[in-house]
């Protein structure tokens, strides 16, 4: 086992490296809860268009818009296939 103890120079940077990091997660907490108010006080503005302007993809607007719970601009075109609707028949899975 190694007596090895860092020094206070070592110390101290181990710290401002933390502290840095924790400034940032801060900072990074802020922007996004800034871009989601933008958002939300901007119905018309897409989360491609509000991209072409930030520092994200698009696809990074819209988790940060899902997180903060920004409405969806428009409505899922995807429904769900409800049981009762699916037809038999004697395919691959069986049937009657």
């Amino acid at each position: 086992m190694s007596e090895y103890t860092p020094s206070a120079e070592v110390q101290a940077a181990i710290k401002d490296v933390d502290d840095a990091e924790n400034a940032l997660k801060e900072s990074r907490e802020r922007l996004y809860a800034a871009v989601a108010e933008d958002l939300k006080a901007n119905p018309e503005l897409t989360n491609a268009a509000a991209a072409e302007k930030l520092p994200f993809t698009q696809e990074t607007v819209r988790v940060i818009a899902r997180r903060f719970d920004v409405p969806r601009k428009r409505k899922p075109t995807v429904k769900a296939i409800k049981a009762a609707k699916r037809t038999g028949g004697s395919g691959l899975f069986g049937g009657s």
